[in-house]
């Protein structure tokens, strides 16, 4: 039967407005509801900080006990990165990312997830060392007969320190690693020219300051002038690492550095870092200052032995043990050198002026703050204006620090060289006329008070 037109029917709107009365909340009820809400998403919100702060993600269990001993262990953590060489497959060289081989690059890095400090050590990939079940060979070795683990195991031993964690990728990955954030700019010390048989061995890099895609960034990693071989590479390979971390620390580079890490993970190949720790360190990395990152290198001495693993004789790095520990201790675990260990650098001063006496004041400081001087002796010149450091450490912050009690600015020239192949020293110092001594300015480096 059809509604009269006096009938009130029941409109949609009537209808909803009795739901919306039937839901309606009192006013403290609304007010539990809207904390409750806040509350969920703090909950949230802390969730996701704790897994991204750098001091919680990267502070894992492992790290403690592996840092444990050490005063600044909660704060640091190490990565050691790993570069492969060329995959060998049946005696040839073969272009495949998945293959593991032999590392042709070893970086040590320390950060301090509070401060932001970073020290690289560049580890010799020639360095001899003892392989369990092949004997002495070389460290590249490790990663070819145990993977990372082993390699990790491996400079662990060396340097006596915890690695906490590591990364690895292969020398094509490391290629488009470098397309992906726009190239780099380099200084090519020398003409770099290798191969030309035209394939992907080849390196054929002009001299000068140029701005150079992922394969020539390349080409320059893997580039051995002589005479220094496989050290002068390391030297070339943190040239890089600077470069990296100056494009990557501009100020519109910043905020992106996440989403960065992020897209460059697709070319590790082999880590222990979860994605929230691979993103810590991103964050991490927006607070570093790039003239307070320090590099280093392992001194020794070059030798030939035959291989027991080729069987053939071959090139080999021996690491000195004293600047092992040294560097390990205080550039990478942040611990100063005790007096023990200050009184085992040895320096020799020359003066090249026509007296002794600054040689003498200088010998004097040096022993104040704990080093051993070996000599005070003449040297060949004595009309040397500049003051010379010939430093055998490996530590170029070390050189620099002892370098800025010299004299201003400009006023000291430094030498480094890799060869500790003068057992006995560490760092030569001639004295020249523009030796004006500042023994009570603060240091400019941890290892120099």
């Amino acid at each position: 039967m059809p509604h009269s037109l006096n009938e009130k029917t029941p409109t949609r709107s009537s209808s909803s407005s009795k739901q919306r009365a039937k839901w309606r909340m009192k006013p403290g009820r609304r007010r539990w509801l809207i904390v409750a809400v806040l509350a969920i998403i703090a909950a949230i919100a802390a969730g996701i900080w704790w897994m991204l702060d750098p001091v919680h993600a990267l502070t894992t269990s492992r790290v403690s006990a592996l840092n444990k001993g050490y005063a600044l262990g909660q704060q640091r953590v190490t990565i050691l990165m790993l570069g492969n060489a060329l995959s060998i497959i049946n005696g040839k060289d073969v272009k495949n990312p998945t293959v593991r081989d032999r590392t042709d690059a070893m970086l040590l890095l320390s950060v301090d997830t509070k401060t932001g400090q970073v020290s690289v050590i560049s580890v010799p990939r020639d360095s001899l060392v003892n392989i369990p079940h092949v004997g002495k060979t070389k460290l590249n070795e490790a990663n070819y007969f145990g993977g990372p683990t082993l390699a990790v195991k491996e400079v662990q031993n060396m340097l006596h320190i915890p690695i906490d964690f590591y990364m690895e990728t292969t020398m094509w990955n490391f290629a488009d690693i470098i397309n992906q954030i726009g190239g780099l700019t380099l200084d090519v010390p020398t003409a770099m020219h290798y191969g030309g048989t035209g394939n992907y061995l080849d390196i054929n890099l002009n001299k000068g300051v140029q701005h150079l895609n992922g394969q020539q960034v390349l080409e320059f990693s893997r580039f051995r002038s002589e005479p220094m071989g496989s050290i002068g590479r390391s030297f070339q390979q943190q040239e890089v690492i600077k470069a990296i971390m100056h494009k990557l620390l501009q100020p519109s580079n910043l905020p992106k550095l996440p989403q960065i890490a992020l897209e460059l993970r697709k070319d590790i190949v082999y880590t222990n870092l979860k994605d929230n720790q691979l993103l810590a360190l991103a964050l991490v990395a927006r607070q570093v200052s790039l003239s307070h990152v320090q590099f280093a290198s392992i001194p020794g001495t070059p030798t030939v032995r035959m291989d027991p693993y080729m069987h053939v004789k071959l090139d080999y790095w021996v690491d000195n043990t004293k600047w092992e520990r040294l560097l390990g201790d205080q550039l990478i675990m942040g611990q100063p050198w005790t007096a023990a260990q200050k009184k085992s650098i040895d320096f020799e001063v020359r003066t090249g002026t026509a007296s002794l006496a600054p040689a003498q004041q200088l010998a004097s400081w040096l022993k104040q703050q704990g080093y051993t001087v070996n000599e005070v002796i003449w040297a060949n010149n004595h009309n040397q204006t500049q003051n010379t450091i010939v430093n055998f450490t490996g530590d170029d912050n070390f050189a620099k620090a002892i370098a800025s009690h010299l004299g201003p600015a400009g006023s000291t020239t430094l030498s480094d060289s890799p060869y500790h192949d003068v057992p006995h020293l560490d760092m030569i110092i001639t004295v020249g006329s523009d030796f004006k001594p500042n023994f009570t300015a603060p240091s400019t480096s941890h290892s120099a008070s």
